[in-house]
């Protein structure tokens, strides 16, 4: 359940098979989310924060993917990965992590992380060091 209607999704980028199947699994989920909504990636009329670029070796934005309203009051802040962004996330992990922290101790109830998809599972990472491999800190997404 999208909260903009109609939804309208690019025709061609990098991640949007990623993007297209966890959308189906939000939509499976419909019982415990209010809605989602796919933020942009550039601009200041979409939500971003700032964060240590691990690659670049300086300071920038980070647009995550996913802004999601639980029926239970979370909001999850979410930015799904595969491939090489999920090998390597460059200190986005971090960034969100310290965001959420930040947000929950002004009172907030939120949560949120790094998502990829693993055997046939969604999974996200809710903490600032991001291992992908098979002993890791994951929690399933719920």
């Amino acid at each position: 359940f999208s909260v903009v209607q109609p939804f309208y999704f690019k025709k061609e980028y990098k991640g949007r098979i990623n993007e297209l199947n966890f959308i189906k699994y939000l939509e499976q989920k419909s019982s415990s989310i209010d809605w989602w909504f796919k933020n942009g990636d550039a601009g200041k009329e979409y939500y971003c924060l700032k964060y240590f670029n691990t690659g670049k070796k300086e300071e920038s934005l980070f647009y995550p993917d996913w802004i999601i309203k639980f029926k239970d009051g979370r909001i999850g802040i979410f930015d799904t990965k595969s491939g090489n962004t999920a090998q390597n996330p460059e200190g986005s992990a971090k960034g969100l992590a310290d965001k959420l922290k930040d947000l929950n101790s002004k009172g907030g109830n939120y949560i949120g992380g790094l998502v990829v998809l693993e055997n046939n599972q969604w999974y996200y990472f809710n903490n600032e060091k991001y291992l992908l491999e098979k002993d890791n800190d994951a929690d399933k997404f719920k």
